[in-house]
């Protein structure tokens, strides 16, 4: 990515041509590039960075120059003669990525504390091999959590049948699970955590789906601060994270500078590890972490400030299914069940569908008291106080760290969705922390083929401030002894979409144009269907490609995921998908 906008060249050499102080210049340069763009309104691969680009247009001052002022902290690595071109401009901005910590004592203070939990959670690994002995070479159908007697009752019984520990496995994995609650901190040290923000896992592919959903959530009055986390150098872009993030008011946090060379160096990372370590690898105290493909509908800063998010500090949202988890789990990590059954299969907002429950022999596990609660976690956004839930926070990272050999197979016992979803949710009931999962069930997204077909697109997932309000007004019925209905006049204002989590496909127009996603039989399509404006407030497939235009077409963004890409073959495909959303706003949309 080589230049910004055909209208800042001129600008950009003037600041070249007169010395200016570096800071100065640095701000000029992104008010401009912020007002240009506000104006103008999980499965994981390694992305690809080419070290050695070709001759980029002449625009005037480079990133590294803007930079070049301000003070750096001690770096992860010194750039030497034994890195390529590439990879020594990247370090050059990594180390001097500005993060209000001028003098690096915060980052000190991160990488000691890093180190340390390190050592609890490296100490407390899994003492037996990988867990993989099932009962058969089935696994559990994945049965919808809405759905009306769908499929067996997810007794202790029926979830005992399947993951297979012996007495020994479980104990040796409870001694550990004890080791490590008992030695993470309840607290962190003054100053590692301060305010509100947005955190994004980007890297490589992932970028491009962090700058669109960035770009909308400006567009729609964000004022949030933003950070984006990158796991490898080779996923660093330097024009990225020095010019175009800044000015939309985010910036990069490389995760081996962020934990250190102690914690770096000695450790692998992969995949659903990442979130874990972005959210503590992020320099907010209370946080919104959302997938790099999740978009906001609206602004979701109000969501800080009030219930639930105030009164409980960890808020999570529903996934379709209903919950697997291994009662060996309870035993390992020490939570007591009792029979006492507290919830009734689907409800939302404290109403059950009554051929849904079951009242006849054993509960479903996860509707008694003291399991985690049903449904399953979509954690395509999550909000956390880490204040509030620091233990958890360090618990859930124990999780992931040994997720794949042992705890995603204890959550989910080969289920559809295996992976860090569940993570966040377990570790505040193991700890007994407060949480709010949001009532209103999420809903679904996409089109209908030419054959009658729903082909899903997107998720949506509403607004916790509202679904709280609503709740609350359930329960105050209740307490007068009224029965509200969800049709009634009080509850005819449901919780608005906040989230879009455009997960299927993602909002890749290069690749939606090779795999055909938006064509069908010669024509094109609205990926998400004809409503989307009465449904959100606005035609959100429109206003994303109006996006991708400016973003691409307009300032002329060169990507890492574009790499390889015809300029101008990528631009007519955007630019006719969008002459399309256009058109059809009136036949659609009305």
């Amino acid at each position: 990515m080589r230049h910004l906008s055909r209208r800042t060249p001129a600008l950009l050499h003037r600041f070249k041509r007169k010395p200016i102080v570096g800071i100065f210049a640095l701000a000029m340069v992104c008010m401009v590039v912020v007002l240009t763009l506000q104006l103008r309104s999980s499965d994981r691969r390694k992305g690809v960075i080419d070290v050695n680009p070709p001759p980029a247009r002449k625009v005037g001052v480079r990133a590294s120059e803007l930079f070049s002022n301000h003070k750096t902290h001690s770096p992860a690595r010194v750039p030497d003669s034994s890195m390529s071109t590439g990879d020594a401009a990247k370090w050059r901005m990594i180390n001097r990525n500005p993060d209000n910590d001028e003098i690096g004592s915060r980052l000190q203070m991160a990488q000691a504390f890093y180190a340390n939990i390190f050592q609890t959670l490296v100490q407390g690994k899994p003492a037996i091999p990988p867990l993989s002995n099932y009962g058969s070479p089935d696994r559990i159908y994945h049965a919808g959590y809405d759905g009306l007697d769908d499929g067996p009752v997810f007794t202790e019984h029926f979830l005992k049948q399947y993951l297979q520990l012996t007495p020994e496995e479980v104990e040796s994995m409870k001694k550990s699970h004890r080791a490590v609650v008992r030695s993470l901190p309840d607290t962190y040290p003054e100053g590692l955590y301060r305010g509100n923000g947005i955190v994004y896992v980007g890297g490589g592919r992932f970028n491009w789906l962090a700058l669109l959903s960035i770009k909308s959530l400006r567009s729609v009055g964000s004022k949030l601060p933003v950070e984006v986390f990158i796991p490898t150098l080779e996923e660093y872009e330097v024009d990225l994270c020095g010019r175009v993030f800044p000015a939309l008011n985010a910036r990069c946090i490389f995760m081996p500078r962020e934990l250190g060379p102690a914690v770096s160096d000695h450790n692998s990372f992969h995949g659903y590890q990442y979130k874990s370590l972005a959210l503590i690898t992020s320099s907010f105290e209370n946080v919104l972490l959302l997938d790099s493909d999740n978009i906001a509908a609206h602004a979701p800063d109000h969501v800080f400030d009030v219930d639930p998010f105030v009164s409980h500090g960890l808020v999570v949202w529903p996934d379709f299914w209903k919950r697997a988890t291994s009662p060996f789990f309870y035993d390992i990590a020490d939570v007591k069940l009792t029979n006492k059954r507290v919830r009734f299969g689907f409800n939302e907002f404290g109403e059950f569908r009554p051929n849904n429950v079951h009242n006849e022999g054993d509960p479903p596990l996860h509707d008694v008291e003291g399991a985690i609660p049903d449904p399953t976690t979509e954690s395509g956004q999550l909000m956390i106080s880490k204040k509030k839930h620091t233990k958890s926070l360090f618990l859930s990272l124990y999780y992931n760290l040994y997720g794949p050999d042992y705890f995603y197979p204890l959550f989910s016992q080969g289920s559809d969705g295996e992976g860090d979803k569940e993570t966040f949710l377990a570790a505040a009931v193991v700890l007994k922390n407060s949480f709010y999962q949001v009532n209103k069930f999420l809903t679904a997204f996409g089109h209908f083929n030419q054959e009658r077909e729903f082909l899903g697109s997107g998720m949506g997932q509403f607004d916790p401030v509202e679904d709280y309000r609503i709740l609350q007004k359930r329960l105050e019925a209740k307490k007068d002894g009224r029965l509200l209905s969800l049709d009634s006049d009080e509850f005819k204002n449901q919780p608005r979409v906040l989230f879009i989590h455009s997960n299927f496909p993602k909002l890749n127009p290069w690749e939606l144009k090779q795999n055909g996603k938006i064509v069908e039989h010669g024509e094109r399509i609205r990926l998400y269907g004809p409503g989307m404006a009465k449904r959100i407030g606005y035609d959100f497939e429109t206003v994303q490609w109006q996006n991708m235009k400016f973003l691409v077409c307009e300032l002329k963004l060169q990507l890492t995921c574009f790499e390889g890409v015809s300029e101008a073959e990528l631009c007519d495909e955007i630019s006719q998908q969008l002459d399309f959303l256009l058109e059809s706003v009136a036949t659609l949309e009305e």
